[in-house]
């Protein structure tokens, strides 16, 4: 089990050349796309990068709407 930083988690999300704003995760959090954070400290928290994963493939195999 692998943890990593909300920022390396929005780059994964979006991209390396155009990742997605931490704002935008929590948003995606919040409706269920993104793995939800775990906080490690009053002030850190971390995804589960096998989690994340997992949500990014399920919402990249569902049929986008028109």
């Amino acid at each position: 089990m692998k943890f990593i930083t909300i920022k390396a988690a929005c780059r994964l999300g979006g991209g390396e050349d155009s990742p997605i704003h931490a704002a935008t995760y929590y948003r995606g959090v919040k409706a269920g796309l993104y793995a939800r954070p775990v906080h490690v400290s009053p002030n850190v928290a971390r995804v589960e990068e096998g989690e994340l994963r997992q949500a990014l493939a399920r919402r990249l195999s569902q049929p986008q709407a028109a």
